[in-house]
Protein backbone atom coordinates (compact mmCIF):
# COMPACT_ATOMS: atom_id res chain seq x y z
CA UNK A 1 0.00 0.00 0.00
CA UNK A 2 1.31 3.46 -0.97
CA UNK A 3 1.07 5.97 1.88
CA UNK A 4 0.34 9.47 0.70
CA UNK A 5 2.00 12.43 2.49
CA UNK A 6 -0.28 14.06 4.96
CA UNK A 7 -0.68 17.82 5.48
CA UNK A 8 1.48 17.68 8.59
CA UNK A 9 4.37 16.10 6.70
CA UNK A 10 4.09 18.63 3.90
CA UNK A 11 4.11 21.43 6.47
CA UNK A 12 7.24 20.01 8.15
CA UNK A 13 9.12 19.88 4.86
CA UNK A 14 8.19 23.48 4.05
CA UNK A 15 9.37 24.60 7.50
CA UNK A 16 12.73 22.88 6.95
CA UNK A 17 13.18 24.61 3.60
CA UNK A 18 12.24 27.95 5.15
CA UNK A 19 14.74 27.47 7.98
CA UNK A 20 17.49 26.59 5.52
CA UNK A 21 16.68 29.70 3.48
CA UNK A 22 16.83 31.91 6.59
CA UNK A 23 20.18 30.41 7.63
CA UNK A 24 21.55 30.97 4.12
CA UNK A 25 20.43 34.60 4.11
CA UNK A 26 21.93 35.24 7.55
CA UNK A 27 25.20 33.61 6.48
CA UNK A 28 25.35 35.78 3.35
CA UNK A 29 24.60 38.90 5.41
CA UNK A 30 27.36 38.04 7.88
CA UNK A 31 29.86 37.45 5.07
CA UNK A 32 28.85 40.72 3.40
CA UNK A 33 29.21 42.62 6.67
CA UNK A 34 32.59 41.03 7.28
CA UNK A 35 33.77 42.13 3.84
CA UNK A 36 32.57 45.70 4.43
CA UNK A 37 34.23 45.85 7.84
CA UNK A 38 37.47 44.43 6.44
CA UNK A 39 37.55 46.99 3.63
CA UNK A 40 36.81 49.79 6.08
CA UNK A 41 39.62 48.60 8.36
CA UNK A 42 41.99 48.52 5.38
CA UNK A 43 41.00 52.06 4.39
CA UNK A 44 41.49 53.36 7.92
CA UNK A 45 44.82 51.53 8.20
CA UNK A 46 46.02 53.03 4.93
CA UNK A 47 44.94 56.48 6.10
CA UNK A 48 46.79 56.11 9.40
CA UNK A 49 49.94 54.81 7.72
CA UNK A 50 49.82 57.62 5.15
CA UNK A 51 49.64 60.21 7.94
CA UNK A 52 52.65 58.61 9.62
CA UNK A 53 54.55 58.66 6.31
CA UNK A 54 53.51 62.28 5.71
CA UNK A 55 54.76 63.41 9.12
CA UNK A 56 58.01 61.49 8.55
CA UNK A 57 58.48 63.33 5.25
CA UNK A 58 57.77 66.65 6.99
CA UNK A 59 60.37 65.86 9.66
CA UNK A 60 62.91 64.94 6.98
CA UNK A 61 62.14 68.12 5.04
CA UNK A 62 62.69 70.31 8.11
CA UNK A 63 65.97 68.56 8.88
CA UNK A 64 67.09 68.91 5.26
CA UNK A 65 66.39 72.65 5.25
CA UNK A 66 68.76 73.09 8.16
CA UNK A 67 71.35 70.79 6.57
CA UNK A 68 71.26 72.82 3.36
CA UNK A 69 71.61 76.06 5.32
CA UNK A 70 74.72 74.72 7.03
CA UNK A 71 76.16 73.43 3.75
CA UNK A 72 75.48 76.77 2.10
CA UNK A 73 77.55 78.81 4.55
CA UNK A 74 78.20 82.26 3.11
CA UNK A 75 77.83 81.21 -0.53
CA UNK A 76 75.26 82.98 -2.68
CA UNK A 77 74.27 79.92 -4.72
CA UNK A 78 73.89 76.21 -3.98
CA UNK A 79 76.58 75.12 -6.47
CA UNK A 80 79.22 74.31 -3.85
CA UNK A 81 76.65 72.49 -1.70
CA UNK A 82 75.44 70.37 -4.63
CA UNK A 83 78.95 69.44 -5.71
CA UNK A 84 79.78 68.29 -2.18
CA UNK A 85 76.98 65.70 -1.94
CA UNK A 86 76.74 62.14 -3.24
CA UNK A 87 74.80 61.73 -6.49
CA UNK A 88 72.00 59.17 -6.42
CA UNK A 89 72.32 56.33 -8.92
CA UNK A 90 69.20 54.26 -8.28
CA UNK A 91 66.43 53.10 -10.63
CA UNK A 92 64.26 56.09 -11.46
CA UNK A 93 66.64 58.60 -9.87
CA UNK A 94 69.85 58.16 -11.80
CA UNK A 95 71.37 60.35 -14.51
CA UNK A 96 69.53 63.08 -16.34
CA UNK A 97 70.31 66.75 -16.73
CA UNK A 98 69.11 67.41 -13.18
CA UNK A 99 70.53 64.58 -11.05
CA UNK A 100 69.37 63.84 -7.53
CA UNK A 101 71.72 64.24 -4.56
CA UNK A 102 71.39 62.66 -1.12
CA UNK A 103 70.92 65.40 1.49
CA UNK A 104 70.64 63.18 4.58
CA UNK A 105 72.45 59.85 4.11
CA UNK A 106 71.23 57.16 6.49
CA UNK A 107 73.35 55.39 9.12
CA UNK A 108 74.54 52.95 6.45
CA UNK A 109 75.71 55.70 4.12
CA UNK A 110 74.18 56.99 0.86
CA UNK A 111 71.25 54.93 -0.33
CA UNK A 112 70.01 53.98 3.14
CA UNK A 113 66.99 55.23 5.07
CA UNK A 114 66.85 57.37 8.20
CA UNK A 115 64.73 55.77 10.92
CA UNK A 116 62.25 57.54 13.19
CA UNK A 117 62.25 54.68 15.70
CA UNK A 118 61.87 55.73 19.33
CA UNK A 119 64.51 54.52 21.76
CA UNK A 120 62.98 54.11 25.20
CA UNK A 121 66.31 54.94 26.84
CA UNK A 122 66.21 58.41 25.25
CA UNK A 123 62.84 59.28 26.80
CA UNK A 124 62.66 61.35 29.95
CA UNK A 125 60.62 60.04 32.91
CA UNK A 126 57.87 62.57 32.14
CA UNK A 127 57.54 61.17 28.61
CA UNK A 128 57.05 57.64 29.93
CA UNK A 129 53.96 58.45 31.96
CA UNK A 130 50.58 60.12 31.63
CA UNK A 131 49.88 63.64 32.94
CA UNK A 132 48.40 62.02 36.06
CA UNK A 133 51.66 60.17 36.74
CA UNK A 134 50.60 56.71 35.60
CA UNK A 135 53.39 54.87 33.76
CA UNK A 136 52.64 53.77 30.19
CA UNK A 137 52.55 50.01 29.75
CA UNK A 138 53.55 50.40 26.10
CA UNK A 139 53.79 53.06 23.40
CA UNK A 140 54.34 53.05 19.63
CA UNK A 141 58.04 52.77 18.85
CA UNK A 142 57.77 53.77 15.16
CA UNK A 143 60.30 51.12 14.18
CA UNK A 144 58.69 50.83 10.75
CA UNK A 145 58.74 54.58 9.96
CA UNK A 146 61.62 56.02 7.94
CA UNK A 147 62.51 58.79 5.48
CA UNK A 148 64.96 59.97 2.85
CA UNK A 149 65.56 63.46 1.43
CA UNK A 150 67.00 64.42 -1.96
CA UNK A 151 67.93 67.72 -3.59
CA UNK A 152 68.15 68.69 -7.24
CA UNK A 153 68.67 71.94 -9.08
CA UNK A 154 65.62 73.64 -10.55
CA UNK A 155 65.18 74.64 -14.19
CA UNK A 156 67.42 77.69 -14.19
CA UNK A 157 69.60 79.14 -16.95
CA UNK A 158 72.34 76.51 -16.77
CA UNK A 159 72.29 73.04 -18.32
CA UNK A 160 74.36 71.46 -15.54
CA UNK A 161 72.61 69.97 -12.54
CA UNK A 162 75.55 70.88 -10.27
CA UNK A 163 75.64 74.59 -11.06
CA UNK A 164 72.98 76.82 -9.54
CA UNK A 165 72.67 80.37 -10.79
CA UNK A 166 69.31 81.53 -9.38
CA UNK A 167 69.74 80.58 -5.69
CA UNK A 168 66.92 78.01 -5.81
CA UNK A 169 66.86 74.21 -5.55
CA UNK A 170 64.20 71.53 -4.99
CA UNK A 171 64.07 69.45 -1.83
CA UNK A 172 62.22 66.12 -2.18
CA UNK A 173 61.37 64.33 1.08
CA UNK A 174 60.01 60.76 1.09
CA UNK A 175 58.39 59.29 4.18
CA UNK A 176 57.65 55.57 4.28
CA UNK A 177 55.84 53.18 6.62
CA UNK A 178 56.90 49.56 6.15
CA UNK A 179 54.11 47.01 6.62
CA UNK A 180 54.27 43.30 7.40
CA UNK A 181 56.41 41.06 5.22
CA UNK A 182 54.95 40.78 1.75
CA UNK A 183 52.76 43.89 2.00
CA UNK A 184 53.34 47.09 0.10
CA UNK A 185 54.84 50.09 1.93
CA UNK A 186 52.92 53.34 2.33
CA UNK A 187 54.76 56.43 1.11
CA UNK A 188 54.27 60.18 1.13
CA UNK A 189 56.32 62.59 -1.01
CA UNK A 190 56.72 66.32 -0.30
CA UNK A 191 58.57 68.78 -2.54
CA UNK A 192 59.66 72.27 -1.54
CA UNK A 193 61.49 74.94 -3.52
CA UNK A 194 63.96 76.65 -1.19
CA UNK A 195 65.64 79.97 -1.90
CA UNK A 196 68.98 81.23 -0.62
CA UNK A 197 68.72 84.72 0.84
CA UNK A 198 72.45 85.30 1.32
CA UNK A 199 73.64 88.52 -0.31
CA UNK A 200 76.79 90.58 -0.48
CA UNK A 201 77.26 92.70 2.64
CA UNK A 202 77.43 96.44 1.90
CA UNK A 203 79.78 98.28 4.28
CA UNK A 204 80.95 101.88 4.32
CA UNK A 205 83.53 103.61 6.49
CA UNK A 206 82.03 105.59 9.33
CA UNK A 207 78.33 106.27 9.69
CA UNK A 208 76.01 106.56 6.72
CA UNK A 209 74.90 110.03 7.84
CA UNK A 210 76.40 113.21 6.41
CA UNK A 211 79.41 114.24 8.46
CA UNK A 212 80.20 110.75 9.75
CA UNK A 213 83.83 110.13 10.48
CA UNK A 214 86.06 107.08 10.40
CA UNK A 215 85.56 106.60 14.13
CA UNK A 216 81.77 106.13 13.59
CA UNK A 217 80.93 109.48 15.21
CA UNK A 218 78.69 112.23 13.91
CA UNK A 219 80.72 115.46 13.76
CA UNK A 220 78.92 117.87 11.43
CA UNK A 221 79.38 121.21 13.24
CA UNK A 222 76.93 123.10 11.02
CA UNK A 223 73.99 120.80 11.75
CA UNK A 224 74.88 120.71 15.46
CA UNK A 225 74.72 124.52 15.53
CA UNK A 226 71.32 124.47 13.82
CA UNK A 227 69.97 122.05 16.42
CA UNK A 228 71.24 124.20 19.30
CA UNK A 229 69.64 127.29 17.74
CA UNK A 230 66.30 125.49 17.52
CA UNK A 231 66.55 124.50 21.17
CA UNK A 232 67.24 128.09 22.21
CA UNK A 233 64.31 129.33 20.12
CA UNK A 234 61.90 126.80 21.62
CA UNK A 235 63.05 127.66 25.16
CA UNK A 236 62.63 131.47 24.70
CA UNK A 237 59.53 133.23 26.09
CA UNK A 238 57.13 134.60 23.45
Amino acid sequence: MVQRPTARRRQGGFTLLLAMGVVTMVTLAVLLSYGVVSREADVQGDSRRYKEAYFAAQAGLAEAREAMRLRLGVEETYSVALQGMAQVNEPGLEGGDRPYFEVLPGPGGPGTWNSLAINEADLSPAERQSPSGEAYAAFPRQENVRYRVFVRDDEDGTQSGTIDDNKQVWLIAIGEVVGPAGSRPTRAVIQALITNENAHAVNSPGTVMTGGGSDNTYSNSDEVSDVLADVVTLGSPP
